[in-house]
Protein backbone atom coordinates (compact mmCIF):
# COMPACT_ATOMS: atom_id res chain seq x y z
CA UNK A 1 0.00 0.00 0.00
CA UNK A 2 1.16 3.10 -0.35
CA UNK A 3 -0.75 5.77 1.70
CA UNK A 4 -3.28 4.19 3.71
CA UNK A 5 -5.07 5.27 6.41
CA UNK A 6 -4.50 8.80 6.72
CA UNK A 7 -7.37 10.89 7.70
CA UNK A 8 -6.69 13.03 4.73
CA UNK A 9 -6.32 10.15 2.25
CA UNK A 10 -2.72 10.30 2.26
CA UNK A 11 0.50 10.59 4.52
CA UNK A 12 1.71 12.97 2.17
CA UNK A 13 -1.06 15.56 2.98
CA UNK A 14 -1.13 14.21 6.57
CA UNK A 15 2.46 15.01 6.92
CA UNK A 16 2.16 18.33 4.85
CA UNK A 17 -0.85 19.80 6.78
CA UNK A 18 0.44 18.76 10.32
CA UNK A 19 -2.51 16.66 11.23
CA UNK A 20 -3.40 16.63 14.96
CA UNK A 21 -3.98 12.90 16.25
CA UNK A 22 -5.60 12.04 19.62
CA UNK A 23 -5.46 9.27 21.79
CA UNK A 24 -8.13 7.51 23.66
CA UNK A 25 -7.59 4.83 26.98
CA UNK A 26 -10.70 2.41 26.72
CA UNK A 27 -11.22 -0.42 28.58
CA UNK A 28 -10.46 -3.96 26.85
CA UNK A 29 -10.31 -7.72 26.91
CA UNK A 30 -7.72 -10.16 25.57
CA UNK A 31 -7.48 -11.47 21.83
CA UNK A 32 -6.59 -15.20 20.85
CA UNK A 33 -3.84 -16.66 18.91
CA UNK A 34 -5.08 -19.20 16.23
CA UNK A 35 -3.05 -20.23 13.23
CA UNK A 36 -2.77 -18.56 9.61
CA UNK A 37 -2.48 -20.11 6.09
CA UNK A 38 1.40 -19.70 5.70
CA UNK A 39 2.14 -22.32 8.09
CA UNK A 40 3.59 -20.54 11.32
CA UNK A 41 5.68 -22.88 13.44
CA UNK A 42 3.58 -23.64 16.29
CA UNK A 43 5.97 -23.54 19.04
CA UNK A 44 7.97 -20.48 20.20
CA UNK A 45 11.56 -21.28 19.84
CA UNK A 46 13.71 -21.34 23.14
CA UNK A 47 16.15 -19.06 24.25
CA UNK A 48 17.21 -15.35 23.25
CA UNK A 49 15.60 -13.47 20.51
CA UNK A 50 16.74 -10.39 18.97
CA UNK A 51 15.32 -8.40 15.44
CA UNK A 52 16.58 -5.27 14.26
CA UNK A 53 13.81 -3.18 12.43
CA UNK A 54 14.05 -0.78 9.63
CA UNK A 55 14.80 2.26 12.12
CA UNK A 56 18.24 0.49 12.87
CA UNK A 57 16.57 -0.58 16.65
CA UNK A 58 17.51 -4.21 17.78
CA UNK A 59 15.15 -5.41 20.03
CA UNK A 60 16.51 -8.30 22.38
CA UNK A 61 13.94 -10.88 24.09
CA UNK A 62 14.70 -13.52 26.50
CA UNK A 63 12.37 -15.80 24.05
CA UNK A 64 10.55 -15.41 20.59
CA UNK A 65 7.61 -13.38 20.70
CA UNK A 66 4.06 -15.24 20.32
CA UNK A 67 1.87 -12.57 21.31
CA UNK A 68 1.95 -10.05 18.64
CA UNK A 69 0.01 -6.57 18.11
CA UNK A 70 0.23 -5.07 14.73
CA UNK A 71 -1.19 -2.08 12.84
CA UNK A 72 -3.44 -2.88 9.82
CA UNK A 73 -0.86 -3.11 7.23
CA UNK A 74 1.81 -5.04 9.34
CA UNK A 75 -1.16 -7.32 10.57
CA UNK A 76 -2.37 -8.41 7.05
CA UNK A 77 1.28 -8.82 6.10
CA UNK A 78 2.31 -11.12 8.88
CA UNK A 79 -1.02 -12.98 8.54
CA UNK A 80 -0.19 -13.44 4.67
CA UNK A 81 3.30 -14.95 5.89
CA UNK A 82 1.26 -17.24 8.77
CA UNK A 83 1.69 -15.00 11.97
CA UNK A 84 -1.71 -14.34 13.19
CA UNK A 85 -1.92 -11.23 15.92
CA UNK A 86 -3.79 -11.18 19.08
CA UNK A 87 -4.75 -7.51 18.18
CA UNK A 88 -4.84 -5.19 15.83
CA UNK A 89 -4.81 -1.03 15.67
CA UNK A 90 -5.64 0.48 12.39
CA UNK A 91 -8.63 0.56 10.04
CA UNK A 92 -10.52 -2.72 10.04
CA UNK A 93 -14.28 -2.26 8.83
CA UNK A 94 -15.27 -0.16 6.19
CA UNK A 95 -18.10 2.25 6.90
CA UNK A 96 -20.88 -0.40 5.61
CA UNK A 97 -18.75 -3.10 7.81
CA UNK A 98 -17.47 -4.99 5.53
CA UNK A 99 -13.81 -5.91 6.06
CA UNK A 100 -11.26 -3.23 5.58
CA UNK A 101 -8.78 -3.48 2.07
CA UNK A 102 -6.09 -2.66 4.90
CA UNK A 103 -6.99 -5.75 6.66
CA UNK A 104 -5.95 -7.65 3.51
CA UNK A 105 -6.55 -11.55 4.08
CA UNK A 106 -6.49 -11.50 8.08
CA UNK A 107 -9.51 -13.02 9.83
CA UNK A 108 -10.37 -11.21 12.60
CA UNK A 109 -11.64 -13.50 14.80
CA UNK A 110 -10.55 -14.31 18.11
CA UNK A 111 -8.41 -10.42 17.64
CA UNK A 112 -8.80 -7.52 19.57
CA UNK A 113 -9.33 -4.52 18.49
CA UNK A 114 -6.36 -1.70 20.14
CA UNK A 115 -8.41 1.15 18.31
CA UNK A 116 -9.10 1.91 14.49
CA UNK A 117 -8.89 5.70 13.82
CA UNK A 118 -5.57 7.28 13.35
CA UNK A 119 -3.97 8.37 16.31
CA UNK A 120 -6.35 6.44 18.58
CA UNK A 121 -4.62 3.93 21.25
CA UNK A 122 -6.53 2.06 23.15
CA UNK A 123 -3.61 0.99 25.88
CA UNK A 124 -5.69 -0.80 28.85
CA UNK A 125 -6.83 -2.90 25.84
CA UNK A 126 -3.17 -3.04 24.88
CA UNK A 127 -2.35 -3.87 28.29
CA UNK A 128 -4.76 -6.66 28.87
CA UNK A 129 -3.55 -8.11 25.71
CA UNK A 130 -0.01 -9.15 27.00
CA UNK A 131 1.35 -8.60 24.05
CA UNK A 132 5.09 -9.40 23.60
CA UNK A 133 6.15 -7.51 20.38
CA UNK A 134 3.65 -4.15 18.48
CA UNK A 135 4.41 -4.55 14.84
CA UNK A 136 3.59 -1.24 12.97
CA UNK A 137 5.20 0.52 9.21
CA UNK A 138 6.45 4.27 9.02
CA UNK A 139 6.63 6.51 6.40
CA UNK A 140 9.71 8.71 6.99
CA UNK A 141 10.08 9.32 10.19
CA UNK A 142 6.12 9.07 10.96
CA UNK A 143 5.31 5.59 13.10
CA UNK A 144 2.33 4.87 11.69
CA UNK A 145 -0.70 5.15 14.14
CA UNK A 146 1.24 5.48 17.19
CA UNK A 147 0.86 9.01 18.19
CA UNK A 148 4.20 10.91 19.65
CA UNK A 149 2.61 11.41 23.08
CA UNK A 150 1.23 7.79 23.92
CA UNK A 151 4.68 6.15 22.34
CA UNK A 152 6.86 6.18 25.67
CA UNK A 153 3.68 4.18 27.74
CA UNK A 154 3.22 1.90 24.70
CA UNK A 155 6.83 1.09 24.55
CA UNK A 156 7.30 0.40 28.25
CA UNK A 157 4.19 -2.51 27.41
CA UNK A 158 6.13 -4.04 24.60
CA UNK A 159 9.00 -3.05 22.53
CA UNK A 160 8.00 -1.66 18.80
CA UNK A 161 9.25 -3.20 15.86
CA UNK A 162 9.40 -0.70 12.38
CA UNK A 163 9.18 -1.58 9.07
CA UNK A 164 10.16 1.47 6.81
CA UNK A 165 7.26 2.24 3.52
CA UNK A 166 8.43 5.60 2.58
CA UNK A 167 9.93 4.78 -1.24
CA UNK A 168 10.61 1.48 -0.55
CA UNK A 169 8.69 -0.68 -3.43
CA UNK A 170 7.17 -3.28 -3.21
CA UNK A 171 8.75 -6.72 -2.82
CA UNK A 172 11.11 -4.76 -0.84
CA UNK A 173 8.95 -4.61 1.54
CA UNK A 174 7.12 -7.76 1.33
CA UNK A 175 10.76 -9.12 1.94
CA UNK A 176 10.90 -7.34 5.08
CA UNK A 177 7.64 -8.46 6.51
CA UNK A 178 8.55 -11.91 5.62
CA UNK A 179 12.15 -11.28 7.44
CA UNK A 180 10.23 -10.15 10.31
CA UNK A 181 7.62 -13.28 10.12
CA UNK A 182 10.36 -15.58 9.66
CA UNK A 183 12.02 -14.57 13.05
CA UNK A 184 8.43 -14.94 14.44
CA UNK A 185 8.28 -18.67 13.50
CA UNK A 186 7.07 -18.19 10.30
CA UNK A 187 7.99 -20.50 7.13
CA UNK A 188 9.12 -18.01 4.08
CA UNK A 189 9.24 -21.14 2.32
CA UNK A 190 6.25 -22.89 2.74
CA UNK A 191 4.28 -24.20 -0.79
CA UNK A 192 1.63 -21.65 -0.38
CA UNK A 193 3.86 -18.70 0.24
CA UNK A 194 6.11 -20.49 -3.05
CA UNK A 195 3.07 -20.45 -4.78
CA UNK A 196 2.01 -16.55 -3.68
CA UNK A 197 5.37 -15.62 -4.70
CA UNK A 198 5.45 -17.54 -8.04
CA UNK A 199 1.87 -15.95 -9.35
CA UNK A 200 3.54 -12.34 -8.04
CA UNK A 201 6.30 -12.42 -10.15
CA UNK A 202 3.96 -13.85 -13.29
CA UNK A 203 1.99 -11.05 -12.49
CA UNK A 204 4.78 -8.79 -12.82
CA UNK A 205 6.15 -9.96 -16.10
CA UNK A 206 2.71 -10.02 -17.37
CA UNK A 207 2.49 -6.21 -16.65
CA UNK A 208 6.06 -5.68 -17.90
CA UNK A 209 5.19 -7.49 -21.24
CA UNK A 210 2.05 -5.02 -21.40
CA UNK A 211 4.02 -2.04 -20.96
CA UNK A 212 6.47 -2.81 -23.46
CA UNK A 213 3.38 -3.49 -25.72
CA UNK A 214 2.71 0.53 -25.31
CA UNK A 215 5.49 2.25 -26.27
CA UNK A 216 5.11 5.99 -24.82
CA UNK A 217 2.13 5.17 -22.70
CA UNK A 218 2.36 7.81 -19.67
CA UNK A 219 0.48 7.13 -16.83
CA UNK A 220 -0.36 9.84 -14.06
CA UNK A 221 -1.59 8.65 -10.15
CA UNK A 222 -3.57 11.55 -8.62
CA UNK A 223 -6.15 12.20 -5.55
CA UNK A 224 -8.51 14.74 -4.83
CA UNK A 225 -10.54 16.33 -2.13
CA UNK A 226 -12.79 19.11 -2.40
CA UNK A 227 -10.00 21.46 -2.01
CA UNK A 228 -7.18 20.32 -3.70
CA UNK A 229 -5.70 17.92 -6.36
CA UNK A 230 -2.74 15.90 -5.95
CA UNK A 231 -0.28 14.46 -8.35
CA UNK A 232 1.61 11.68 -6.18
CA UNK A 233 5.29 11.12 -6.10
CA UNK A 234 6.77 7.79 -7.35
CA UNK A 235 9.62 8.09 -5.36
CA UNK A 236 7.74 8.67 -2.14
CA UNK A 237 4.81 5.91 -2.52
CA UNK A 238 5.89 1.94 -2.68
CA UNK A 239 3.46 0.57 -4.94
CA UNK A 240 3.72 3.33 -7.81
CA UNK A 241 7.42 3.05 -7.34
CA UNK A 242 7.19 -0.29 -8.29
CA UNK A 243 4.67 0.14 -10.87
CA UNK A 244 7.22 2.26 -12.64
CA UNK A 245 10.04 0.04 -11.72
CA UNK A 246 8.22 -2.52 -14.02
CA UNK A 247 8.19 0.16 -16.66
CA UNK A 248 5.48 2.48 -16.65
CA UNK A 249 5.95 6.37 -17.27
CA UNK A 250 4.74 7.35 -14.43
CA UNK A 251 4.19 11.45 -14.50
CA UNK A 252 6.33 12.89 -11.82
CA UNK A 253 5.35 16.33 -10.69
CA UNK A 254 7.29 19.30 -10.56
CA UNK A 255 7.02 20.35 -6.80
CA UNK A 256 6.57 17.28 -4.78
CA UNK A 257 6.13 17.73 -0.71
CA UNK A 258 6.12 14.39 1.07
CA UNK A 259 4.68 12.16 -1.93
CA UNK A 260 1.99 14.61 -3.51
CA UNK A 261 2.29 18.24 -5.47
CA UNK A 262 -0.88 19.76 -4.04
CA UNK A 263 -2.55 22.32 -7.18
CA UNK A 264 -6.15 24.00 -7.09
CA UNK A 265 -8.35 22.43 -9.33
CA UNK A 266 -7.83 25.10 -12.11
CA UNK A 267 -4.30 23.81 -12.34
CA UNK A 268 -5.75 20.06 -12.28
CA UNK A 269 -4.39 19.69 -16.20
CA UNK A 270 -1.05 20.64 -16.01
CA UNK A 271 0.19 17.16 -15.70
CA UNK A 272 -1.42 15.21 -18.99
CA UNK A 273 -1.05 11.42 -19.02
CA UNK A 274 -2.71 9.00 -21.64
CA UNK A 275 -3.99 6.49 -18.80
CA UNK A 276 -4.59 7.68 -15.13
CA UNK A 277 -4.36 5.94 -11.62
CA UNK A 278 -6.86 7.72 -9.39
CA UNK A 279 -7.39 7.17 -5.76
CA UNK A 280 -9.95 4.49 -4.79
CA UNK A 281 -10.11 4.69 -0.79
CA UNK A 282 -14.26 5.17 -0.51
CA UNK A 283 -13.43 7.86 2.59
CA UNK A 284 -12.08 11.35 2.77
CA UNK A 285 -11.90 12.57 -0.55
CA UNK A 286 -13.73 12.46 -4.20
CA UNK A 287 -14.46 9.76 -6.26
CA UNK A 288 -14.42 9.64 -10.09
CA UNK A 289 -17.42 10.90 -10.90
CA UNK A 290 -17.43 13.49 -8.70
CA UNK A 291 -13.23 14.57 -9.60
CA UNK A 292 -14.96 14.97 -13.14
CA UNK A 293 -16.93 17.95 -12.23
CA UNK A 294 -14.27 19.89 -12.31
CA UNK A 295 -13.72 21.67 -15.85
CA UNK A 296 -9.89 21.17 -15.63
CA UNK A 297 -9.98 17.93 -15.07
CA UNK A 298 -12.73 17.08 -17.14
CA UNK A 299 -11.21 18.00 -20.36
CA UNK A 300 -8.02 16.19 -19.40
CA UNK A 301 -7.03 13.68 -22.37
CA UNK A 302 -7.10 10.42 -19.89
CA UNK A 303 -10.87 11.95 -18.82
CA UNK A 304 -11.74 12.16 -21.86
CA UNK A 305 -10.95 9.08 -23.52
CA UNK A 306 -12.28 7.45 -20.50
CA UNK A 307 -8.86 6.06 -19.18
CA UNK A 308 -8.89 6.44 -15.46
CA UNK A 309 -8.47 3.51 -13.21
CA UNK A 310 -8.86 2.79 -9.79
CA UNK A 311 -5.67 3.32 -7.46
CA UNK A 312 -5.54 0.89 -4.84
CA UNK A 313 -3.62 2.70 -2.65
CA UNK A 314 -5.14 0.37 0.62
CA UNK A 315 -3.76 -2.75 -0.49
CA UNK A 316 -1.33 -4.30 1.67
CA UNK A 317 2.33 -5.18 0.56
CA UNK A 318 1.63 -8.86 0.15
CA UNK A 319 2.06 -11.23 -2.66
CA UNK A 320 -1.49 -12.22 -2.15
CA UNK A 321 -3.01 -9.04 -2.52
CA UNK A 322 -0.53 -7.28 -4.57
CA UNK A 323 -0.84 -9.85 -7.36
CA UNK A 324 -4.15 -8.38 -8.30
CA UNK A 325 -2.58 -4.97 -8.28
CA UNK A 326 -0.66 -6.54 -10.94
CA UNK A 327 -3.28 -8.07 -12.71
CA UNK A 328 -5.44 -5.05 -13.02
CA UNK A 329 -3.20 -2.62 -14.08
CA UNK A 330 -1.70 -4.54 -16.98
CA UNK A 331 -5.08 -4.92 -18.33
CA UNK A 332 -5.53 -1.60 -17.94
CA UNK A 333 -2.30 -0.95 -20.16
CA UNK A 334 -3.14 -3.31 -22.57
CA UNK A 335 -6.73 -1.74 -23.26
CA UNK A 336 -5.48 2.43 -23.01
CA UNK A 337 -4.48 3.99 -26.12
CA UNK A 338 -0.86 5.51 -25.67
CA UNK A 339 -1.78 8.40 -27.97
CA UNK A 340 -4.24 10.67 -26.31
CA UNK A 341 -1.88 13.12 -24.87
CA UNK A 342 -1.39 15.18 -28.10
Amino acid sequence: MSLIGSPVRGVGRLLAVGAAVAMTVLLGACGADTPAPGDASSAGAEGPWSFTDDRGTKIDLPKRPTRIVAQSHPAAALYDFGIKPVGVFGPQKTADGKPSPQIGNLDLTGVESVGTAFGEFQLEKLIALKPDLIVTVAYGPMIWYIPDEVRAKVEKIAPIAVIQLMGVAVPDAVKRFGDLSAALGADPDSPAIRQARTDFETAANALKAAVAAKPGLSVAVVSGTKENFFVADPEFHGDVKYLQQLGLQIVKPGKPEAGFESLSWEEAGRYKADLVLEDARPEGGLDSTQMATYPAWQNSPAVKANQVVDWQTETPFTYQRFTKVLTDTAAAVTKADAAVVP
